[in-house]
């Protein structure tokens, strides 16, 4: 089983979005682990009256544990959802993941808490990225300027932009993803360009990357 963080000192980043948009858009067996005492996470999955992914409130003390459980129940991928704040919780979770995803929106406020969260990932030690998250359409500028911030922190920044989308905010309400309200609209093929990315980063092969290499290998 292979083990996401989604991390961030500042709240209202859209951290929980990105961790469920994700979850579902993995289409494997995935556990969502909420650490958040808002319990974001699990109030969308009360909304969602569904099994999966299966998603379970969490305290730090208890994730290992959890993870340890989760890979022995089959589960392919873990999620974790953090509070909005560099403390014990996001560390634990940085350390028992294989791949940090750090949820930043383009803006000065957010860019300048985003120092103190690459001080945690470097400290754990983990492969850490910034995903741009609710950007603004057609602001490259912008985009440049947060790029040239983020890389000059001494952090990583994934190749994909999640732009605002009406999509995301329809969902959530509903307990369900931005993909599931509208599979063909621009929010489900940035979350689905995501997806594709993180598992890229993680070695997970699907049967749809299997037919991709066999056909690029002619």
């Amino acid at each position: 089983m292979k083990t996401v963080a989604l991390i961030a000192q500042k709240g209202g980043v859209g951290k929980s979005t990105v961790a469920v948009n994700l979850a579902v858009a993995a289409g494997l067996r995935v556990a969502l682990f909420d650490l958040d005492p808002q319990e974001s996470a699990v109030m969308w999955a009360d909304r969602r009256q569904s099994d999966a992914p299966h998603v379970e409130f969490l305290t730090e003390r208890r994730l290992s544990e959890a993870l340890k459980v989760g890979a022995a129940q089959g589960f392919d991928l873990a999620v974790i959802d953090t509070p909005p704040a560099a403390g014990p919780q996001a560390y634990t979770a940085a350390q028992a993941a294989d791949l940090v995803i750090i949820p930043c929106r383009p803006s000065l406020i957010d860019l300048d808490a985003i120092k103190r969260t690459a001080q945690l990932v470097k400290s754990a030690a983990i492969p850490a990225f910034v995903v741009f998250n609710a950007a603004p359409h057609g602001a490259t500028v912008l985009l440049d300027d947060a790029r040239a911030i983020v890389v000059g922190v001494g952090l990583a920044i994934a190749p994909v932009v999640l732009r605002e989308r009406s999509a995301f905010r329809a969902a959530w309400p509903l307990g369900k993803s931005a993909a599931e309200i509208d599979p063909k609209g621009k929010a489900a093929g940035e979350v689905a360009e995501l997806q594709a990315w993180v598992f890229e980063q993680l070695q997970i092969c699907t049967p749809e990357l299997v037919q991709e290499r066999v056909t690029a290998n002619g």
